[in-house]
């Protein structure tokens, strides 16, 4: 839509590009009426109020988009890709705050994505406003932001999106919020152009506190509290400042801890806050930022009166139990790291350092969180956002979604506009995106035959990264052209498998099949050795990723298998690798194997980062860096779809075909676990024993139970299955 469809003949404003921040107001007057409705967009992150009341408890709005065309630069001269922009308009019913006589509406505005210094800025703060106030006789007038909007410079005079912020209170004072505020000195806000976009709507949930945390005190010093919020997670801590004007008292964060309870240097991640006091008391928190820790140093004499614990407004619709104590804890550990990674509408890698929605990390856990979380709205938004980010020109896909200069490749990472939308298919059955996007996804495989040499994807763009797997334990080994590759061929499986819904037609179909054969054989060529029987060496799992494409021989898979049966008893893989080689261990009959795997406690595994306190999944099996990454995650989709059986027939989408096949693991032990699909829930309860397996299962429809040699018809409700 356009401007003028939600806004009117209202303008865009803009504030001084010193302010640090910005306090912006208009005063008007309205009669009586009957319902009032609130159109915004404040830039970078805004806050309204309306006669001194919070209109919403919404945070960190609007959602993070490529919200207009700007100039971007790579590491050397001008970029010249042309993607796709769009801004979210919010939109509230404000009848409630609106009285008859005087009113003002007012917003605090920070930088957020939109003026961050953390990457290539789109400009300075800016805000649009309209209220459409109906009368009972169904007249409509409006408020509009224009030149009569005033402002001045915020509390916030420092702030950075991924460290925190620094606020004075020494001259604030809450009053300005109220309609007998004197705003007379303050100034003028100027009317201003804004660059083309799609102004749209999203019903993509916001950000807003999700649970409120009293947290413990660890260590007490003479100057200093220590204090556990017991996980680590993403949010703000809240203190009470004392009326010391002038005094400054400095918060810090850390997502672990000393064996002397003091913060982890190197944990920080440079995540502090100041507040300088004012004359007055008051609670304080960051407004426009997240701290991204579960421990804090705060000033032993100040009051800390709680952490709210911010995230993406969505549920988790999964539960998953275990008496094996490191598969319980990566359930819990994913679902606590996804959530903390979900803001302002993109699933970021890190919600700390980077805080980007890189498409290589957000398409390999798009199945577990569609599997565990109600994130369709969600993925609704990241999906478009990810079409926004393809070049035009070329059929880019860049590495994160919205664009932040970052490093990736042009397999894992840009296949996420093929990826994404099929796994959407998969879970909600629903092929629209798939369908709306399949031009842009053969653009894409136009850009990967442009970056091929003899049939390999060899190259992205110039000066950028052209990885293949990443997050290994030791150095990177596995060949770049072999993982791009194998995605290449993994993408074109997808577009198969949708050929019917997509109505491809015969001869497309055929090319399709062709150039699968002609990069398998090139793989095969190029990365295959007959005599041993492994590609590119069984380097890091390269096996693993041979057979999943249908690959390589019998000797292969045990090739593959004697490493981890024999050497390491644990994972040696990236990203990219573990979820593979997790999935080809079910998928070829040594679920065993590959349940030891996830369960191992071994040098680099799960049990590892468990035996090590850890509360969430970290970005590097050696626990450097972040401690708060997904990516890992991915094999969650496998507790559900391999050991507790729940899954769907192969032609299915949507999980109309409900199929519980739990795999042959040769296991003792009790698991139990159940997911959301659109049909209603779908619970699972197995208990295995040396001589028998026992399972309840409560389904919304009819369905199948297959395990080992055994098919049993399954109908809604509870169904009891006692296999000896």
């Amino acid at each position: 839509m356009t401007k003028e469809k939600y806004f009117g003949s209202a303008s865009w404003v803009s504030f001084p590009e010193s302010f640090a921040s910005v306090l912006a107001r208009k005063d008007f007057r309205a009669k009586s009426i009957v319902k009032a409705e609130l159109s915004v967009i404040g830039l970078g992150f805004f806050e309204g109020y309306i006669n001194g009341k919070l209109i919403s408890e919404d945070r960190f709005l609007p959602l993070n988009t490529e919200f207009h065309k700007r100039t971007l630069t790579r590491a050397y001269g001008i970029w010249p890709e042309e993607l796709a922009y769009r801004i979210y308009v919010t939109q509230y019913d404000v009848t409630q705050f609106i009285r008859s006589g005087k009113n003002c509406i007012c917003f605090m505005l920070g930088d957020g994505w939109y003026a961050s210094r953390h990457h290539e800025s789109f400009g300075t703060k800016k805000l649009i406003f309209s209220i459409a106030l109906t009368d009972a006789d169904g007249k409509i007038t409006r408020v509009n932001s224009d030149g009569e909007v005033v402002c001045r410079e915020g509390f916030i005079k420092k702030y950075d999106l991924t460290e925190g912020e620094t606020q004075d209170f020494t001259d604030y004072n809450d009053n300005w919020l109220i309609t007998e505020a004197d705003c007379s000195a303050w100034e003028k806000a100027e009317p201003c152009e804004f660059p083309e976009t799609r102004y749209m709507t999203s019903d993509c949930p916001p950000d807003r506190v999700k649970e409120v945390i009293s947290p413990a005190i660890i260590k007490v010093t003479d100057t200093y509290k220590i204090y556990d919020i017991g996980r680590n997670t993403t949010g703000n801590l809240v203190i009470r400042l004392p009326a010391t004007k002038g005094r400054t008292v400095r918060i810090t964060g850390s997502e672990e801890k000393t064996p002397e309870n003091e913060l982890e240097p190197t944990k920080i991640m440079e995540q502090e806050a100041e507040f300088i006091c004012g004359a007055y008391e008051r609670e304080a928190s960051q407004k426009f930022t997240w701290h991204a820790s579960r421990f804090f140093r705060v000033p032993a004499d100040i009051k800390v009166v709680r952490f709210d614990v911010i995230y993406t407004d969505t549920a988790v619709n999964s539960s998953f139990d275990s008496d094996n104590k490191v598969l319980k804890w990566l359930y819990d550990a994913f679902i606590n790291t996804q959530l903390s990674n979900m803001h302002t509408g993109i699933p970021s890698d890190c919600p700390h350092l980077e805080r980007r929605g890189y498409t290589g990390d957000g398409q390999l856990a798009c199945d577990a969180v569609m599997e565990t979380i109600d994130a369709r709205k969600f993925y609704d938004k990241w999906i478009e956002d990810i079409s926004d980010c393809q070049d035009r020109i070329s059929g880019h896909v860049q590495n994160t979604a919205p664009y932040v200069r970052s490093g990736g490749g042009p397999g894992g990472w840009g296949g996420a506009i093929v990826h994404v939308p099929f796994m959407y298919y998969k879970h909600y059955g629903d092929p629209s995106f798939m369908i709306k996007l399949y031009p842009q996804m053969k653009e894409y495989f136009r850009f990967l035959d442009n970056h091929s040499r003899g049939n390999l994807v060899s190259s992205d763009v110039p000066l950028e990264w052209c990885l293949g797997d990443w997050c290994t334990p030791t150095k990177i080994k596995i060949p770049p052209r072999f993982v791009n590759t194998y995605f290449y061929i993994k993408y074109i499986d997808e577009i198969l498998a949708c050929k019917d819904v997509l109505k491809l037609p015969r001869e497309e179909v055929r090319r399709f099949k062709e150039k699968r054969k002609i990069l398998a054989d090139a793989l095969t060529k190029t990365y295959y050795n007959p005599g041993t029987g492994d590609f590119a060496r069984n380097i890091q799992s390269a096996n693993a990723f041979a057979i999943d494409i249908g690959l390589g021989t019998k000797k292969t898979f045990n090739n593959m298998v004697k490493v981890y049966d024999e050497k390491h008893l644990y994972y040696n893989t990236g990203i990219f690798g573990t979820d593979i080689l997790t999935r080809v261990l079910f998928t070829h009959g040594r679920g065993d194997l590959a349940f030891r795997l996830l369960s191992s406690e071994g040098k680099y595994s799960f049990g590892n980062l468990m035996n090590q306190g850890a509360t969430t999944l970290w970005e590097y099996w050696t626990g450097r860096r972040s401690h708060s990454h997904p990516m890992f995650g991915a094999v969650v989709a496998y507790l559900f779809r391999y050991i507790l059986g729940i899954t769907q027939e192969k032609d299915s989408r949507g999980y109309e075909k409900i199929l519980i096949a739990p795999s042959d693991i040769k296991m003792t032990g009790k698991f139990r676990g159940k997911i959301t699909v659109p049909a209603g829930e779908i619970s699972v309860s197995a208990e295995y024993t040396e001589s028998r397996a026992h399972f309840e299962i409560e389904l919304p429809a009819d369905g199948i139970f297959r395990y080992k040699d055994t098919e049993i018809s399954l109908t809604a409700g509870t169904n009891k299955i006692i296999i000896e």
